[in-house]
């Protein structure tokens, strides 16, 4: 009985280092960045951001899967939007989310169906969103400007106004949008071309992100 205690006692102790350290892990991948910030005077250019739309995450299958007239009429406005960047010679910039986190990747391999890990064969674009990216940038965390190669592009091409278009809007996007925030950047979130799953929730977040001045379009 001694040993079963002290057995049981330990495998406690592992359960417990096992979700502190997780949770700390979560934190860390959902917070916004800071990062030096933007001269906006010299930053007149505008650029489209398409967050996060890949097959893994615009399933219409599964326990995370979206209502199919919901996604469908939001990866139309993102379409839609693209098309008319196209037009405008405004940089379309396709942000794709691939969990690096050792701890993360266990989890969603046990509870997340395998989604937005490395190997998932749904790491790409989604089929069903009609968009020729000028730039693909993979990022580790929930935040884009966790991503170094999106800051050099868009200090290369004098953007200071990001559209914010994709998916989730109570985690990457507004995420992105603090992050964006955070470096000085003016930030305009396209409404019918952001995804939540959670619309109460997302309401919320939008408040906030106008309290520090984005803008709602």
């Amino acid at each position: 009985m001694t040993a079963f205690l002290s057995v049981a006692g330990a495998i406690i102790v592992v359960a417990a280092l096992f979700v502190f350290a997780l949770r700390r892990e979560l934190q860390k991948t959902s917070a916004p960045t800071t990062g030096e910030r933007i001269d906006f005077s010299m930053r007149p250019n505008l650029a489209l951001l398409i967050i996060d739309m890949q097959k893994d995450f615009t399933s219409v299958d599964g326990k995370y899967g979206w209502d199919e007239a919901y996604l469908k009429a939001r990866l139309a406005a993102i379409g839609i939007m693209a098309a008319k960047a196209k037009e405008a010679e405004i940089p379309v910039i396709a942000i794709r989310h691939v969990y690096r986190s050792p701890l993360i990747r266990l989890m969603i391999r046990l509870f997340g169906e395998g989604r937005g890990i490395p190997g998932s064969k749904g790491l790409g674009l989604s089929p069903e969103l009609p968009v020729s990216p000028d730039i693909e940038v993979e990022k580790p965390l929930s935040d884009s400007f966790s991503s170094p190669g999106l800051e050099g592009y868009l200090a290369a091409k004098g953007i200071g106004t990001l559209l914010l278009t994709g998916l989730d809007g109570c985690h990457c996007v507004q995420a992105t949008a603090n992050g964006a925030l955070n470096r000085g950047y003016r930030v305009e979130i396209v409404e019918d071309a952001v995804l939540s799953h959670d619309e109460a929730d997302w309401r919320k977040h939008v408040a906030a992100l106008e309290g520090r001045g984005a803008v709602l379009i």
